[in-house]
């Protein structure tokens, strides 16, 4: 679920001028999802991700208010007061990534204090990591910013690879077989699961870690039944 301006949103490869917008509420879609059985609900908040102000805070600890499942929370999360309220709120997890690059200190401190509550996401575009909502690209490949998130006692990691988001047209699994295979870290893959095929071909590579996918537009379009996909 990605928020923006209050409202449920996809955007296509994480473009601004490129958006869906959904009628209903953040926390009406949590509670659909959680109607149909999901076990866990992935939000992201779009303008916190652009800006580095968290700000669709409210929506969100609404839908920690309002479901029962947990909830993981990205976007815009760079400082300590961001983290303690919204895990004081109800949210299970907690996702990292600009802050890896501009403030490892405070990963590091983060991952001390709460664990596996707290995951890192990698954003993969041309073999570099890109940060700021996408919008910028770091001269650091996704391997090494994952490197130095182990050091810093990170566990977990979400990759996502740019070209894939929202096209309908399949993870890059053999980008995601050698990310996992070196990160040797539990690892939640995203970006471009569009058929219950490609669930298929990533529940292969559990052995690496690779834990669980995170779908969105195939979701909202139809394309993927959750129920279905769940079985899988």
């Amino acid at each position: 679920m990605d928020i923006m301006g209050g409202k449920c949103v996809r955007l296509l490869q994480g473009k601004f001028d490129k958006i869906t917008t959904y009628d209903r509420s953040p926390a009406e879609a949590a509670q659909k999802w959680e109607m149909l059985g999901a076990s866990r609900l992935h939000v992201v908040d779009l303008d916190g991700a652009r800006t580095g102000k968290f700000t669709n805070i409210p929506f969100i600890k609404e839908i920690a208010k309002i479901v029962k499942i947990p909830v993981q929370v990205g976007g815009g999360i760079r400082t300590k007061e961001n983290v303690e309220e919204l895990l004081n709120s109800g949210i299970d997890r907690v996702i990292l990534g600009t802050s890896v690059i501009e403030s490892p200190a405070f990963v590091k401190e983060m991952s001390k204090r709460y664990g596996e509550r707290i995951a890192v996401s990698i954003d993969a575009r041309g073999g570099k990591t890109a940060i700021k909502g996408w919008q910028l690209v770091s001269e650091k490949s996704p391997t090494d910013i994952a490197s130095q998130a182990k050091q810093m006692g990170v566990m977990r990691f979400i990759y996502t690879d740019i070209s894939k988001d929202g096209m309908m047209a399949g993870p890059n699994i053999e980008e995601l077989k050698a990310f996992a295979s070196f990160v040797k870290a539990r690892v939640i893959a995203s970006g471009g699961v569009s058929s219950y095929k490609d669930i298929e071909e990533l529940k292969k590579l559990s052995t690496l870690g690779v834990e669980g996918c995170i779908i969105g537009k195939a979701l909202y379009n139809g394309a993927i039944d959750l129920l279905r996909a769940l079985k899988i």
